[in-house]
């Protein structure tokens, strides 16, 4: 048995060199299995295209980028919003044009409008008060030294509320009726305010403000007839001899009347 073993032991290299060539054969395929290295040769010609030597692969690259700008602008409809936004720019500038120039005109007529309103309403309320009272009072203002002064300003309040108002010097021009109402009988408050800028300077303005009391006498009416001035120099001396005065002055003569019949 021993010696079987060891011709078993002793054949068995045996058979492994007089093994036939076909056996050997597959340690040759295992060599090309090394082979198949070369290969990765084509993974070479990638990387030229890259370096730009494949002229029509790099070509489709463009198109691929060209579909990913429309994707954010929406393809084709980019187009359309964008005229929108030129025709909003060009409102725009336009408002502000047409706002600048007539805001300052706009609210002079609206004071205009508001004054003539106040007027009408104190007409109104003339008409009004003279179904309840029985007074009929006239108020006269007259500026007598217009020659030398010009009245830029002059107004009148009967018991704190302004019944004539003026700013185009009307008072120099004539001694016409400021106000004619009605009122009722007893004590009033009439306050005459007049602000003056001389001719031949400017630069010297006055303001004269007086206040006085009437009685309304029932049944009777009752005229008030002021004349304001300033017999003052200042304004064409000052120049010559740089000196000048002020003579500011109002006078007011009050009476009552027969009673007109109401109309």
């Amino acid at each position: 048995m021993r010696l079987s073993r060891f011709v078993w032991i002793a054949l068995v290299p045996a058979l492994a060199f007089g093994a036939p060539k076909g056996k050997a054969t597959p340690k040759k395929k295992k060599a090309p299995t090394s082979e198949p290295a070369p290969p990765a040769e084509p993974a070479t010609p990638p990387a030229e295209p890259g370096s730009g030597s494949g002229d029509t692969k790099p070509a489709p690259a463009a198109p691929a980028s060209t579909p990913a700008t429309p994707a954010p602008g929406a393809g084709s409809g980019s187009a359309t919003p964008t005229p929108p936004p030129p025709d909003k720019k060009d409102e725009k500038p336009e408002k502000p044009e047409k706002s600048e120039g007539p805001d300052v005109d706009a609210l002079r007529q609206e004071y205009l409008s508001l004054r003539d309103e106040l007027f009408k309403s104190r007409a109104r309320a003339n008409a009004v008060s003279s179904q309840l009272y029985s007074t009929r009072v006239q108020i006269k203002l007259t500026y007598t030294t217009g020659r030398y002064y010009n009245p830029q300003k002059s107004s009148i309040r009967l018991d704190g509320a302004t019944v004539y108002e003026d700013t185009g010097g009307a008072i120099a021009n004539d001694d016409g009726v400021r106000f004619d109402g009605y009122v009722a009988p007893g004590r009033h408050l009439v306050t005459f305010r007049i602000e003056a800028t001389g001719k031949d300077d400017d630069t010297f303005t006055s303001v004269t403000e007086n206040q006085i009391v009437v009685k309304a006498v029932s049944g009777k009416d009752l005229l008030v007839a002021a004349k304001a001035r300033d017999s003052g120099d200042i304004a064409y001396k000052w120049k010559k001899s740089e000196s000048g005065s002020y003579g500011l002055a109002v006078d007011v003569a009050i009476k009552t009347g027969a009673h007109e019949d109401k109309k």
